[in-house]
């Protein structure tokens, strides 16, 4: 046997451990009398992406950041509440993009797929043509479009082999952080704490609810409803995926049960889209993967969700003006989330007017239209056929039992894409993951096929000489 050895004393690595701490801590004090305490978070979070010198740990922490961060800023701000440029909202974005560089100088190792990574870099290159042909430098217009640009370039060099499969490690992380902002979520419908009060009366979040207990739409440690119920209804698809494709016994049971506590949070968000989403995902894993009690399992699971809708609208709907039985029944002229929808269309008009686009422009409830009016025609059309692409991608990737978590992931992100500019928030970060995972098992399945059938013409002209 032949002793391990180290290139240190153990004196000599803890004095080096308390000069990091004490020189961590030196840092931060000079930041935050500085300058303000946010960016001496932002530096913390920088040294932190150092200290772990793993892509894969750096793109963990990212998406441990995304349901959580707007938290750390509510308390961070104290009773100031919303602050429109906190630059500890970069942070994530910042950690991606230190990755995506990292990546870029190694070599790609998959030259497969290469049609969807194309339709990436066109999505994040039309989107960066217009910021500069606009002009839009700002602060608004560059923060918007990294939104964008970052998680395109992110899944191509996950896809490309530029960088480690990362997936199986941020799934690992997913049920934890879903189940501390769900229960947060939770808390905050029953007493909603004064940050959250102060930041929903500063940043004018006025269409979720009152800044009251049982009156607001939760957003728990997001900044909005949105975003906290594409996380939230993500990781629940995960969860089902999980409990129909890998688990057996005991283990299915439980994928199930985090299915239906995680269930509860997302149906006080309000998000009928989220909803949506989920029962998509569902209905795709039954006609595609589930078999056996597997689909016991996703028809309970829908039957309990729905009894569980009645039973929060009957319990609070008497008092809440949010959670009513209208909200999920009735679709009317007086709905403002539909009519915004329907106006839709008469926004886009001609969409070759919208060449060129708007960075600095008004928004749209539905991710490609907002791209054509945020940026133009090419990268929404790039985005557009990159969307359908990537779905035909992932439905034969359920079908041949390839990344089974990752591509039901992309159906619930393509259905709420109809709903909203899922790309305007951190969740990006995550959705960028789940794009690079599903293109890269598509390349993987492609290969395998390819190599099967070399062996079996191979086999069968060995067959034919003899």
């Amino acid at each position: 046997m032949i002793a391990r050895t180290t290139d240190f004393q153990p004196w000599v690595l803890r004095l080096l451990v308390w000069t990091g701490v004490i020189g961590l801590t030196a840092v931060v004090t000079l930041v935050s009398v500085v300058a303000s305490v946010q960016v001496a978070l932002v530096v913390v979070g920088l040294i932190v992406a150092l200290i772990l010198f793993s892509r894969t740990r750096i793109i963990v922490l990212a998406v441990l950041l995304v349901p959580t961060l707007s938290l750390v800023r509510r308390i961070a701000a104290g009773p100031s509440g919303y602050t429109a440029s906190d630059p500890l909202i970069l942070l994530p974005t910042l950690l991606v993009i230190v990755v995506v560089a990292l990546s870029l100088t190694r070599p790609s190792t998959n030259d497969r797929g290469s049609v969807l990574r194309t339709l990436a870099v066109f999505t994040a290159l039309g989107v960066a043509t217009t910021v500069v042909l606009r002009g839009a430098f700002n602060v608004d217009g560059l923060f918007f479009a990294s939104l964008v640009i970052v998680p395109m370039l992110l899944a191509v060099v996950l896809s490309s082999g530029r960088m480690p499969p990362v997936w199986d490690a941020v799934r690992r992380v997913l049920p934890g952080v879903a189940v501390f902002a769900g229960t947060y979520g939770i808390y905050q419908f029953v007493a909603l704490p004064e940050w959250d009060r102060a930041w929903m009366r500063t940043s004018q979040l006025t269409s979720i609810g009152q800044a009251l207990p049982f009156q607001v739409r939760v957003f728990a440690a997001s900044e909005s409803p949105g975003p906290f119920a594409l996380f939230l209804g993500l990781v629940l698809t995960v969860c089902l995926a999980a409990a129909v494709t890998e688990a057996k016994g005991n283990r299915r049971l439980g994928w199930t049960a985090l299915s239906a506590f995680l269930a509860y949070p997302l149906l006080l968000t309000g998000v009928r889209s989220a909803l949506l989403g989920v029962a998509v995902s569902a209905v795709v894993l039954t006609l595609l993967r589930a078999r056996g009690f597997s689909r016991v399992v996703i028809v309970a699971f829908l039957v309990g969700a729905y009894y569980l809708l009645t039973a929060v609208v009957a319990r609070f709907g008497s008092n809440s003006t949010i959670l009513t039985a209208d909200r999920y029944t009735e679709f009317s002229a007086d709905d403002d989330s539909l009519v915004a929808r329907l106006a839709l269309l008469q926004g886009i008009g001609n969409p070759f007017a919208h060449l060129v686009g708007n960075p600095n422009g008004g928004g749209a409830d539905n991710l490609y239209v907002d791209t054509l009016l945020r940026y133009g025609l090419v990268p929404a059309a790039a985005l557009l056929m990159f969307a359908i692409g990537i779905t035909v991608v992932a439905i034969r990737n359920l079908a041949r039992k390839m990344a089974e978590t990752a591509s039901l992931s992309i159906v619930f992100i393509m259905t709420m894409s109809l709903f909203g500019p899922t790309f305007n928030s951190l969740f990006g970060v995550l959705a960028g993951v789940v794009f690079g995972t599903v293109m890269a098992a598509s390349n993987t399945g492609t290969t395998m096929q390819t190599t099967r059938r070399g062996k079996l013409a191979e086999t069968m002209t060995t067959v034919s000489t003899r």
